[in-house]
């Protein structure tokens, strides 16, 4: 018998490894064959993503050859339409920058200083003598009049009289006679005096080659005349500056220009900005534009001037690239004509991007190409599909295809694609070894707890049984031998004993036979209607009945039916929700302390009626309260605390409870008791 029961303990362990070892060889397996598969799938994807990344640098080159192409035609006159070519520049063969047009440097200047004139016009020395004596009052009388003009407001009529006369003055003297005469012909344009075309005229006359502040003296009458003329003479004094019929620094040029279209949009003279003409409106951004020009230009050839000698020594006639000197994100490409000049263009990641044009969704969604500087990679946002030299002649560049991480990876649909059926495969084998191991696990944890739990619960009847048997024995004996001879008293009490500890016998061999009849599924209930108060106040008597006479104190028990559950009936078995509630009761008698009150609540509302058992104890951890419904099982806290019991009363509860239609609660806070609530379906009202 042994040799056979060892013989299948050896085959249950022979096929619990087998078990184990099938699905894990397939899983290897397959994980073999489609890692093999999934490999070379996977590199010709990315040959074709290094193949596009090609092709795409091999278009950024031949974009760059047809922009050269257009850049040695347009030295000669002809305009450049490649937009990679939008900023390019021609050194000629004089090692002078051609394009961008750089500023000139003005020398000195092109004429007399407007403030600077003969010491003394007078013919007379004494006359002479008497000019210069008094220069320093006239430089001072000069300063009040220009404070004066200065004035603005409605209140200023007479300090601009007084500016005019003072100027009128000033006006005959070498020295102050040139400021004295513009500051006249301003007082007399602010005051529209008919005399103001005349004092311009003769400042044209006698100081035309003269300059003002950098400005020439025509521009300045011609800035002062178109103070009065409107939109239309602002602009054309613009077209004028911008054609070059002024001579004037190229800086300031550009400060007039502005000067000029802040004219136009301030409102100065008959139209104001809100009333330009269509017409005004687009000569006044033709003059944005071309002021635009002028400063990309001047930037442009002042970034180049660092580089102009690199350039001229590095350049061959194949092209090449180097980064600016003050842009870093700017790369210039240049190289050698045959006449020897030397042209290039300045160009950024952007141009070469929209030069390399749309890669199109063959080796991946939404694909695009990145140039980035040698050694730089792509941010995070992106998926790094494949890189690629972008050319020979600029390697300080590398050509990237990404796609964002949002869009799929073309990769990864590779894998989907050959892998869903050695993913089904593998995932039904590891499903099955998962719950094998769960299954073995969970059987043998729950079989070791139960082995556990029944050893702690033979141990622990064992006591139930022994502690009334004990007592009936001894009580027994002492009627036997006559101790209570002649006493009727005692006679009583000891006939008590006997009786409450066999009916608490009783009770105990009654819960262990339901518990067999339940496990064996042979338990049969009587159903029948019932008031519910009737049956929680049968059960406090029963319990009262069945309580130990030789203990001095008990638990006060209140019951409290409400008002809804005076009538309510319930369909149950009388005994066993008697003993339900005998069950609750003593847990509620053991756990909740010598003499605290046990409360009894019947309550009911139009679904179900309920009967709450309350008691005072320590209360139980949340953690436990699933628990302690288990068979067998006891909280830690009850082993501790050394009252007596099975583990069966709370599981006998929930089975009978539950296989009668209702159901078992329990609501606990530390330190505050707990309350046990039975609930049945309401199976209506007792007639009155």
């Amino acid at each position: 018998m042994l040799a056979e029961v060892r013989s299948r303990r050896a085959w249950v362990y022979v096929l619990s490894v087998a078990a184990l070892l099938a699905p894990v060889c397939g899983i290897v397996y397959l994980g073999a064959v489609s890692y093999r598969d999934e490999r070379g799938a996977v590199d010709a994807q990315v040959e074709r993503q290094y193949a596009a990344a090609r092709d795409v640098a091999h278009r950024i080159e031949v974009a760059i050859d047809a922009a050269f192409e257009q850049i040695d035609r347009a030295t000669a006159s002809v305009a450049v339409s490649s937009p990679l070519a939008t900023y390019w520049f021609w050194i000629d063969r004089d090692h002078q920058l051609r394009v961008p047009s750089p500023a000139p440097v003005v020398v000195g200047d092109t004429g007399g200083s407007f403030d600077r004139g003969a010491p003394c016009s007078a013919g007379r020395i004494e006359d002479c003598v008497r000019e210069l004596s008094t220069r320093p009052t006239r430089l001072a009388r000069l300063r009040d009049a220009q404070r004066a003009e200065a004035c603005r407001g409605d209140g200023c009529a007479a300090q601009w009289a007084d500016a005019r006369r003072t100027y009128s003055q000033l006006a005959a003297f070498a020295d102050t006679g040139p400021t004295a005469l513009l500051g006249l012909a301003r007082v007399l344009l602010r005051a529209g005096d008919a005399h103001a075309p005349t004092t311009l005229a003769e400042i044209d006359r006698r100081f035309a080659d003269r300059n003002y502040e950098g400005v020439g003296v025509p521009l300045v009458t011609a800035l002062l005349r178109a103070q009065t003329q409107g939109p239309d003479a602002t602009l054309d004094l613009a077209d004028g500056v911008l054609a070059g019929r002024y001579r004037i620094d190229p800086i300031i040029r550009l400060g007039v220009l502005a000067s000029l279209r802040h004219r136009v949009d301030s409102g100065v003279g008959p139209g104001a900005a809100g009333e330009l003409t269509p017409q005004q409106a687009r000569r006044r951004a033709d003059l944005d534009a071309r002021i635009a020009a002028i400063r990309a230009e001047a930037r442009a050839a002042a970034g180049l001037a660092d580089d102009l000698p690199e350039l001229e020594r590095t350049a061959t006639l194949a092209w090449r690239g180097r980064t600016a000197s003050h842009e870093p994100g700017r790369t210039l490409v240049y190289r050698k004509r045959a006449d020897g000049a030397v042209i290039g263009m300045a160009v950024d990641a952007a141009m070469l991007e929209r030069a390399a044009g749309s890669v199109g969704d063959a080796v991946a969604l939404h694909v695009a190409p990145l140039v980035l500087p040698q050694g730089v990679r792509p941010s995070r946002a992106y998926r790094e599909l494949a890189e690629a030299p972008l050319a020979s002649a600029l390697p300080q560049l590398s050509l990237w295809l990404v796609n964002t991480v949002g869009d799929p990876d073309p990769r990864d649909e590779i894998l989907r694609e050959r892998s869903r059926r050695h993913v089904a495969y593998t995932s039904v084998l590891a499903v099955v070894l998962g719950l094998g191991m769960f299954v073995t696990i969970r059987g043998a944890a729950r079989a070791r707890e139960l082995a556990r739990l029944k050893s702690d619960f033979v141990s622990t009847v064992s006591h139930e049984l022994k502690t009334p048997l004990t007592s009936i024995r001894m009580f027994a004996e002492m009627l036997e031998q006559g101790v209570a001879k002649g006493d009727a008293t005692k006679m009583a009490r000891y006939h008590g004993v006997i009786v409450a500890e066999s009916q608490r016998l009783g009770l105990l061999i009654a819960n262990l036979l339901d518990y067999a009849q339940i496990e064996r599924g042979t338990r049969r209930y009587a159903i029948d209607r019932h008031e519910a108060s009737k049956l929680a106040t049968d059960a406090v008597t029963t319990f009262e009945t069945l309580r130990d006479p030789d203990r001095g104190s008990r638990n006060p028990i209140e019951v409290e039916v409400s008002p809804e559950a005076v009538l309510a009936e319930i369909q149950v078995d009388r005994d066993v929700v008697i003993q339900a509630m005998l069950n609750l009761l003593a847990n509620a008698a053991k756990y909740g302390g010598m003499d605290k009150p046990i409360a009894i609540t019947v309550d009911a509302d139009a679904e179900a009626t309920s009967i709450a058992v309350t008691d005072h104890g320590p209360g139980i951890p949340p953690s436990e309260q699933a628990r302690i419904f288990r068979e067998f099982y006891r909280a830690p806290e009850a082993y501790t605390s050394g009252v007596e019991g099975t583990g069966l009363g709370l599981a006998l509860v929930k089975r009978h409870i539950e296989a009668m239609g209702g159901r078992v609660d329990v609501q606990s806070t530390l330190g505050h008791g707990a309350t046990f609530t039975i609930r049945f379906p309401r199976a209506g009202r007792v007639q009155s």
